[in-house]
């Protein structure tokens, strides 16, 4: 049963302000929120009403249906998703009220509500911010005034507190998408794991798990009156009671479902009972909000012109539902606040006229051979629906072919294991066809471009609002020169170089004669980013002018510093006049160890049989070496220690590692060389809890240097790091020698990694005087790593964590490292490895990116083209 006519949802106003698509919406007492694939956050807010009524037939006030953007927040440095409205009272660090966003640049923001400025960032989670709740003050955990509450593609959630992450939530196995605070303080988040936790009040442990849906966990709202419901990509929503019991599920979408929201609706036809009732929305991929009854009946469905990406209603019951198109638009079942008759007239057209552009490109996209026209797609390419891409890819560098919901547009996408997510290549518009009488098997139409035909001629654009440019080649050209060709028609820095011809190899095969004649993406230098758990927000709104906006640098080619084929931003344009490279490897601060467990018998035979080899002296005693004695008991101790450091056993309120032990150990440790390396790898591992020509024994001291430079005991490692520049003179000579095997220089290269991170981080030791030689000293040492690799693609992990320790250092060490490094041929040291890695796998490809990072960062703090 529909609801009556006069109780259907009409348009009432349209809220267009944003260049991108609307993310986020919420409604508060300020207005309404929008958060924004444009980077922005919005606050807008009601016209006052006309002294005098119009006519209905007037245009709505304000240009947005009576609505006007009051606050514009400017500051987060990618898309901005949730967003959040903490009224005065709610948070005693913001005692006025605040605004709370989250974006995508990992990173919560909260806001003054007048002046719309930052008062505060906080930083902490690992991927992008997907979901924002408030716990209330006063409740168990959380006396001192209410608290942040956020969630992540990191599989966790955070709480909030003074500007400080006070507790993180850990438990799902997927990513966490959405959170919902219920009155009494707990927390209920949803996630790609297709579970829904229940987390104790204040962001207590968690005490209930819900087998919520088959597939990602997307949405979540309260239902007044009855418990909570959830949306998910299994294109179904769920109500569930307060307890987690299935009260009813919701079918009817054909696409991943984005968001709910639920109302107690007010009555609409005067005071009589039965005029109001709990009404649900849910907005989905299938560009439709539908309407619900609790009990699972659709009342209505409202088309948009692309995919929901959020709605809330208002205490009136009007709703509120964010779109791809950048637009926001307020519906009303209330008939004295319906909007202009010919915008909803208006929008009606325009869903009509995407979706017979859809089925033409569909149905072009189906033909084969035969009059295929521009919309015709690659034989044999594999097209998957959008919600392919809801899970994460098998390995670095996989692509897929998707169509769009909002288009239908068929779009390529590649998936970055480093990043977590589906980045967009580029759309698939053409592809080969038949030649003369349509039959199969001719060769590909040619494309002209400038008077000329050429093989391919892809879009690339090259600024926000500006048309793109066309990169035109024949097969048999080389890459290089085509890539140049296309800089210098272009004045594009030098430095995209390397971008371009990767995407060139990628798109054509890269080989002589034999370029694939498949798809044709557009290059979107602005970046075309699609969420890793959606399968959306490929597609992007028409291109209109943008407002120059404070990030926005004068020479810019891509509208603020993006980086090109990336999508990111390094903070706009730098003092060369280079727009900034987003560098994607580097500066790496994360300590790595290595903490694999050895065959502990084995090791504990090894070492029973040097102690039998040894005089007296250096002999370990019989009850040392006893069954269950003190070697065994150490031994015994090394799972446990390896454990803790990983997180996978709780760390022990006293140290796992005795005195005795380190005793016992300090005796083995000075054995002869050849006879010393069961002693370093339990050292190895021991530093982990608070001098040889054996190329063994190199490998096992460097990861013993290694662990000491990234282990959780502050004195410990203090004391590594006061004695680096020693450490790194004595390094060199072992990384060089002839001696060196593979593994002692991935070993090196590990170490190098630390200290270069401990550099980035200002954590040397500002009272050793040597502590100022160490930048320029670990740079001498990866340039000897990178010399002694004979094959430096058989040596990849290596030569890939010796750059990007040589590019921390060079971030960290700014103008004066970057111009030592380009005298000491740095440049032409890491060009040689990556033309050695082009056109290789996943492991070659990140050699490849690493040393666009290193190139770039030397090319910006010198003003050299790389």
């Amino acid at each position: 049963m529909k609801m009556d006519t006069e109780k259907q949802f009409h348009l009432r106003a349209e809220l267009h302000g944003h260049d991108e698509d609307v993310r986020g919406v919420s409604v508060c007492p300020l207005g309404l929120l929008t958060g924004s694939r444009d980077k922005t956050a919005k606050v807008w807010v009601e016209d006052s009403p006309a002294p005098e009524a119009s006519s209905s037939s007037a245009p709505p006030r304000g240009g947005n249906g009576g609505y006007s953007v009051a606050q514009t927040l400017v500051g987060h440095t990618d898309f901005v998703g949730p967003v959040l409205y903490a009224p005065p009272g709610s948070l005693s660090d913001y005692p006025q009220g605040a605004i709370v966003t989250g974006s995508r640049d990992k990173t919560v923001r909260v806001w003054e509500p007048q002046t719309a400025g930052c008062l505060t960032v906080l930083e902490g989670h690992e991927y992008q911010v997907t979901a924002l709740g408030l716990l209330p003050p006063g409740g168990p955990g959380h006396a001192e005034g209410g608290a942040i509450v956020s969630a992540s593609l990191d599989k966790t959630l955070r709480i909030w507190r003074g500007g400080k992450c006070v507790s993180t939530l850990t438990g799902h196995q997927g990513p966490v998408l959405c959170l919902l605070v219920l009155e009494g303080g707990e927390v209920l988040s949803g996630s790609g794991d297709t579970s829904v936790k229940m987390w104790g009040p204040g962001g207590g442990p968690c005490i209930h798990t819900i087998k919520a849906h088959t597939d990602t966990v997307r949405g979540i709202c309260q239902v007044p009156g009855l418990g909570f419901a959830t949306a998910s990509h299994d294109l179904s929503v769920r109500v569930w009671d307060s307890t987690g019991s299935l009260l009813a599920e919701l079918l009817g979408h054909s696409a991943i479902v984005y968001t709910v929201a639920a109302v107690e609706m007010p009555s609409v036809r005067g005071p009589a009972g039965g005029d109001g009732g709990v009404l649900l929305a849910s907005g989905s991929e299938d560009n439709t909000v539908r309407l619900w009854r609790p009990s699972g009946e659709c009342v209505q469905v409202l088309e948009h012109p692309g995919n929901i990406w959020a709605v809330d209603f208002t205490p009136l019951g009007d709703l509120v539902t964010g779109c791809s198109d950048a637009v926001a638009r307020v519906w009303t079942a209330r008939p004295e606040a319906r909007g202009d008759p010919a915008l909803e007239r208006a929008l009606a057209n325009l869903v009509s006229e995407r979706k017979a552009a859809k089925e033409a490109a569909a149905a072009g996209g189906d033909a084969a051979g035969g009059g295929g026209g521009a919309a015709a797609l690659p034989p044999g390419l594999k097209v998957e629906d959008a919600f392919a891409l809801s899970q994460p890819g098998n390995k670095d560098g996989e692509n897929k072919f998707v169509r769009e919901g909002a288009t239908g547009d068929v779009v390529a996408y590649q998936w970055d294991s480093k990043a977590f997510q589906w980045e967009k290549i580029g759309v698939v518009v053409s592809g080969a066809q038949g030649g003369g009488g349509g039959g199969g098997g001719g060769a590909p139409a040619r494309k002209v471009f400038a008077g000329r035909e050429w093989d391919f001629v892809f879009d690339v654009d090259v600024g926000e609002g500006l048309p793109p440019k066309k990169l035109a080649l024949n097969r048999g050209e080389n890459p290089y020169l085509v890539a140049q060709r296309f800089i210098s028609e272009n004045e594009l820095p030098p430095y995209f170089t390397e971008q371009i011809v990767q995407f060139i190899l990628q798109n054509t095969e890269g080989q002589s004669g034999a370029a694939k004649p498949a798809a044709e993406p557009i290059v979107d230098i602005t970046g075309g980013f699609c969420d890793p758990f959606t399968g959306g927000s490929g597609s992007r709104p028409a291109l209109r002018p943008v407002a120059a906006t404070p990030a926005a640098a004068p020479m810019s080619i891509t509208g603020g510093g993006v980086d090109p084929f990336t999508g990111g931003s390094s903070g706009g344009q730098t003092s060369s006049g280079f727009p900034a490279h987003t560098l994607a490897h580097i500066p790496c601060h994360t300590l790595l160890t290595f903490d694999n467990v050895p065959n502990l018998e084995a090791l504990g035979r090894k070492i029973r049989e040097f102690n039998a080899a040894l005089s007296s002296p250096q002999q370990l005693s019989e009850t040392d070496l006893a069954a269950g004695g003190p070697l065994d008991a150490l031994l015994q101790k090394l799972s446990k220690v390896a454990a803790a450091a990983t997180g996978a056993a709780a760390a022990a309120g006293a140290p796992i590692v005795s005195a005795a032990d380190v005793a016992l150990l300090r005796r083995m440790l000075v054995w002869p060389p050849d006879k010393v390396f069961p002693a370093l790898d339990i050292a190895r591992l021991a530093v982990l809890d608070a001098a040889s020509a054996l190329p063994a024994n190199h490998q096992l001291a460097l990861r013993l240097a290694a662990n000491a430079s990234a282990a959780a005991s502050a004195p410990l490692r203090r004391w590594l790091l006061a004695g680096a520049s020693p450490l790194l003179d004595r390094l060199a000579p072992l990384l060089a020698a002839p001696t060196a095997t593979k593994a002692v220089r991935l070993s090196g290269a590990v170490l190098l990694g630390n200290l270069a991170a401990a550099v980035g981080l200002r954590q040397l030791p500002a009272e050793v005087p040597q502590s100022g030689d160490v930048p320029l000293q670990a740079l001498s040492c990866g340039l000897e790593l990178l010399g002694a690799c004979a094959s430096p693609l058989e040596e990849s992990d290596g030569v890939y964590r010796c750059l990007v320790a040589m590019g921390t250092l060079l971030v960290a060490g700014g103008a004066d490292l970057c111009q030592i490094a380009k005298d000491l041929d740095i440049n032409d040291r890491i060009h040689a490895i990556m033309t050695g890695a082009r056109g290789g796998g996943a492991a070659e490809q990140k050699l490849l990116q690493v040393g666009i990072d290193v190139t770039s960062v030397i090319a910006r703090n010198t003003g050299v083209k790389v």
